[in-house]
């Protein structure tokens, strides 16, 4: 018959352990990309970038919510505490206690920072994101805060307005303030009482 190639079998074997030579160490090899051969990384990257879609999964967890917390000015002038659940897509529920102080002004806000508790349908424990607070005065009937002044428009007969008239307000503290216009009263008159609100 004809000729026949000569075949190194160390070749063959070094080529298929990635370019390792017979008789080293696999472990002592060259990285793949720093010579020795080897295929490397199929996508040319570190293996430490693997973890980056597992950080911006954290970091979209963590994401915190706003959510309002509505309270009348009776409430803000003398304090109260509120009790909100909230639910989330992930974690489901949790119950929040927020002790509401005397004096506090529509927009404060109120932080909480992530936290775990147990989930009653799986059981297991789950994180809730932070949540952020913000306080919304509702609307009085008949009574405006401005800055740490209330402002009541009282509106007169016109014989009140020219005889003088004793008024009874009711506080958002409880009291009631009795005031008594004068006689000759005209429109846009401003009283004021000091310590009352």
């Amino acid at each position: 018959g004809g000729d026949f190639a000569s075949v190194d079998l160390n070749e063959i074997l070094r080529q298929m352990m990635g370019g390792v030579p017979m008789g080293m160490d696999p472990r002592s090899a060259p990285p793949p990309g720093h010579g020795g051969g080897g295929f490397g990384s199929p996508f040319g990257g570190q293996p430490h970038q693997r973890t980056r879609p597992q950080q911006q999964q954290r970091q979209r967890r963590h994401k915190p919510y706003t959510k309002p917390v509505y309270c009348s000015l009776e409430e803000l002038c003398k304090g109260c505490t509120k009790k909100l659940k909230v639910s989330y897509p992930t974690s489901g529920e949790k119950i929040y206690i927020i002790n509401i102080k005397p004096g506090w002004k529509d927009g404060t806000k109120v932080n909480f920072p992530p936290s775990r508790s147990i989930h009653p349908d799986s059981g297991m424990e789950v994180e809730h994101p932070p949540i952020t607070f913000v306080v919304h005065e509702k609307k009085h009937s008949f009574l405006l805060r401005s800055g740490d002044d209330l402002v009541w428009k009282c509106k007169l007969t016109k014989r009140q307005a020219e005889r003088g008239a004793k008024l009874r307000l009711p506080l958002p503290d409880g009291s009631t303030l009795e005031i008594e216009s004068e006689e000759g009263t005209r429109t846009g008159r401003q009283m004021r009482v000091v310590g009352r609100g």
